[in-house]
């Protein structure tokens, strides 16, 4: 039977929630994820989009939501199967709170993880543990136990990620001093998207020109930073009209767009729709 409910949602009362999953719910369909996530693939197929990074899910398939991450999937084959483990934002602060920034960073830029044969095992025995405590209901340190399982998996990836980079040939500072600058712009868009959608704003927040945000952005991202902002405000869109009753006005005033014809002609020109057909399409 195919799942209609948002199989990662956690609350105050459950701050985690464990299982599997065909992940119906995101098909076509572009949902927030309030949550840390952590999915392993263990059946099928499918094409994911996470926030702006597109990617295939095959067996053995690792992905790494951050809280606020933006998940749809595409493409699902029909024995698509997905182990998930979701820990509420609380929860996830507790476990992460002494690993450093770039990790996130490349958590972030990296959301999927094709794991290599040797991990495959490690990766099979974590979830089976989880699993195992989430069933036991009447365990008192239940939520500590968790918890700590969380802040062991962060630590193994962050075990991996100092490895990988201290085995990197040492890069010119130049293009490290770039990679810092885009990571400051990629949160700078995260946070104020819905209502600053103007490259000089991006460029003043980070003290840089225009001009040498632009060469930055093309570098990594190969896009442009004004396609980088709206891919950002359309996904929002998207989401909204999918999972919320907003109106499209409201939605245009959520958005700090001047009304819903301004927002109607913009959502159009980068999907090909209004936003009344794209609803009405994924009902």
């Amino acid at each position: 039977m195919l799942s209609v409910v948002d199989p990662l949602a956690t609350t105050q009362e459950e701050q985690f929630a464990v299982g599997c999953s065909d992940f119906a719910f995101f098909n076509n369909y572009a949902s927030r994820c309030d949550s840390c996530v952590l999915l392993h693939c263990v059946a099928g197929s499918a094409e994911a989009t996470i926030n702006q990074h597109r990617g295939a899910l095959r067996c053995n398939t690792l992905v790494f939501l951050l809280p606020g991450s933006m998940l749809m999937l595409t493409d699902r084959s029909p024995d698509f199967r997905m182990n998930y483990c979701a820990f509420s934002k609380e929860m996830f602060a507790e476990a992460a709170f002494r690993l450093e920034p770039a990790f996130f960073h490349t958590l972030r830029e990296h959301p999927i993880y094709a794991i290599p044969e040797s991990e495959v095992e490690w990766a099979g025995i974590w979830f089976r543990m989880v699993q195992y405590t989430y069933a036991d209901r009447e365990n008192t340190y239940r939520n500590t136990i968790i918890r700590n399982r969380l802040q062991n998996m962060l630590l193994e990836c962050y075990d991996k990620f100092q490895r990988y980079s201290s085995r990197r040939t040492a890069v010119p500072l130049k293009i490290s001093r770039q990679a810092e600058l885009f990571h400051r712009f990629v949160e700078l868009v995260h946070e104020y998207y819905r209502k600053e959608r103007e490259v000089a704003f991006y460029a003043d927040q980070l003290c840089i020109s225009s001009r040498y945000l632009s060469t930055i952005v093309r570098n990594v991202a190969h896009s442009s930073v004004k396609e980088f902002i709206d891919r950002s405000v359309v996904l929002e869109i998207k989401m909204l009209l999918q999972s919320s009753d907003l109106s499209v006005q409201e939605i245009a005033y959520r958005l700090h767009f001047p009304d819903q014809s301004y927002l109607g002609r913009y959502f159009k020109h980068h999907t090909g729709y209004s936003p009344t057909e794209y609803r009405n399409a994924r009902k």
